[in-house]
């Protein structure tokens, strides 16, 4: 059905005829202030932008804008970050502790204090986000070079369908769309007061059956308030929240007072971001981070600690160092060349590893040649003592077998800097633990549906070792029902040892043993069939735990 805000979007016929969007384009800016229009007209003829658009014309015409843009925006992905640790001290927060969306296309929704803004969004993510920008952007001297080299896309507001089909286009491409549903920066006159928001962006994500993930900016109305030209040191933090899915409502019966209510919720749901509120549904809890008002949350802290800024810088560092290498293998991802890379450092580290620790903490593998085959895919599942089980198992994986693991892995594995570089290069892929992630699900099919092997750690959490297996859960026996493949077993013992629970260090020379076993095919009988009812998937999978525990050598000879 045809709702009432659609014809909000659309101009009247006296408006199109009198002014296109062409036409608009050729206009000049105009200032109301007499430092910007003297500013204007300073950077109005600047090199920069009529060689950037000799630049775009020759891209277009070699037909390498996809990978081009691709380029662009994983080159700023470093030098943006930098910068805005550098110069705001920036920080990306979780409230509720999931990070941004690793897998599909989706709509990201904030709010908006500064021209600064879709930077430091973007600078939170670790997606390429394509924001839907006012024309004015791109007839902002520089400023729409960095827009048009970095994938924003222009909007006509009185003519906006154009700009509604480009995002529809990038959200079947597999990207993310940035709106910012307010229309424009919140303003000091106003209390910084959160604008009413548009229901442009909920219409999208319903038509379109993807996700939108709320965030929140604090503290950029102090870097580059609206109407100012010069940057100001302060500090910036991003609020991501959880995603908010939309598939139970269909685009064609879906009422207007139901989109506003929606788009009323999701306005709130920033507020609280932004105001240091957090709503975990999970706990049904409601938290108040901030003390005082909002308006003192959002101000720097007057003290300054070295010792602080010394940390700050360190980590700084780090995550330089990090997002370097994402960069690198999104880089080659865009020449299809990411696969081979990461397997040719996949082999160098599992022999690095294996021989590392053959000589510092004893490993031995059994029946890995019997019961590992060459290629195919399946489901690997293993008992898991130590976070060492991670590294080590497919470190001999690849090193004994030539075979990559692509392990589920906590999401927290996946925020520190380094850790998150390491785990990203070795196939790893973030799970949200305690939920029902059907994202990560639907990545680990894919990873099958191309012949490889997908590790689960069906205790999901680490055991106390010494022969203990925890109860399993039950989405590894679905996965490989779905997918009919065999569940591999491994059992692993005695990395509690080497690495034990919440410890610092590892512990040198101490054994430890991972022995391979027949292939799990109890659920073989429910291949191409219907998935069986709960009871009996909880039924297959105590079956196989045990069949893992029985692979433990603790107190045997073999050890």
């Amino acid at each position: 059905m045809q709702l009432k805000e659609e014809e909000e979007y659309k101009a009247s016929e006296e408006t199109r005829l009198g002014k296109t969007t062409e036409e608009k384009e050729r206009e000049e800016l105009e200032f109301d202030k007499r430092h910007q229009k003297a500013t204007y007209k300073m950077v109005k003829y600047n090199p920069i932008d009529p060689l950037n658009d000799l630049y775009r014309q020759a891209i277009e015409r070699l037909d390498l804008e996809d990978v081009e843009g691709k380029l662009q925006w994983w080159a700023a992905y470093i030098y943006i970050k930098f910068f805005a640790r550098l110069l705001w001290n920036f920080k990306a927060e979780y409230p509720l502790g999931n990070m941004f969306p690793e897998y599909g296309p989706g709509i990201l929704v904030g709010s908006h204090e500064s021209h600064l803004d879709p930077f430091f969004y973007g600078a939170a993510c670790h997606r390429r986000i394509r924001y839907m920008s006012k024309l004015d952007n791109f007839k902002t001297p520089l400023l729409r070079t960095l827009f048009a080299n970095l994938g924003a896309f222009k909007t006509d507001r009185e003519n906006p369908k154009e700009g509604w089909e480009m995002a529809k286009e990038i959200i079947r491409g597999g990207e993310w769309v940035g709106i910012f549903p307010e229309g424009t920066r919140s303003r000091k006159e106003t209390g910084w007061e959160l604008g009413e928001f548009k229901t442009g962006a909920v219409r999208l994500a319903i038509e379109m059956k993807v996700p939108i993930v709320p965030m929140a900016v604090i503290g950029s109305r102090y870097a580059l308030p609206k109407g100012n030209m010069v940057m100001k040191p302060t500090q910036v933090k991003v609020r991501v929240g959880d995603p908010i899915y939309y598939d139970q409502y269909d685009i064609n019966k879906i009422s207007y007072d139901e989109i506003k209510r929606l788009t009323a919720e999701l306005r709130q749901i920033v507020l609280d971001l932004r105001e240091y509120v957090i709503i975990d549904p999970r706990k049904q809890k409601k938290e108040e981070l901030s003390i005082g008002s909002p308006e003192d949350a959002q101000k720097p802290k007057e003290s300054f600690s070295f010792k602080t800024y010394l940390k700050d810088f360190g980590k700084g560092a780090l995550q330089l160092v990090d997002d370097m290498w994402y960069s690198l293998l999104k880089a080659l991802e865009a020449f299809g060349l990411r696969d081979q890379f990461q397997k040719t450092v996949h082999n160098f580290s599992g022999w690095l590893v294996c021989n590392w620790s053959n000589l510092m903490m004893p490993y031995k593998v059994i029946d890995f040649e019997k019961y590992i085959p060459d290629e195919g895919a399946a489901v690997v599942c293993t008992n898991h003592n130590s976070e060492w089980d991670v590294l080590i198992f497919a470190a001999s994986l690849i090193y004994h077998r030539k075979r990559v693991l692509y392990q589920m892995a906590k999401q927290s594995l996946f925020k520190p800097p380094l850790v998150n570089a390491w785990v990203r290069n070795h196939h790893a892929f973030p799970l949200k633990r305690g939920q029902h992630d059907v994202d990560s699900y639907n990545f680990a099919k894919d990873v099958l549906d191309k012949g490889h092997l997908v590790c689960v750690y069906p205790e999901g959490t680490t055991s106390s070792g010494g022969g203990e297996v925890l109860e399993g859960h039950t989405g590894a026996m679905r996965l490989a029902i779905e997918k009919q493949v065999p569940i591999l077993l491994i059992g692993i013992t005695g990395t509690e040892n080497t690495y034990p629970k919440h410890a610092k260090m590892l512990n040198f020379y101490r054994g430890q043993i991972m022995k391979a076993g027949p292939a799990f095919m109890e659920h073989k009988k429910y291949w191409g069939k219907p998935m069986p009812d709960y009871e009996e998937l909880k039924r297959l999978t105590a079956n196989m735990m045990a069949q893992i525990k029985d692979l433990l050598l603790y107190d045997s000879p073999d050890a």
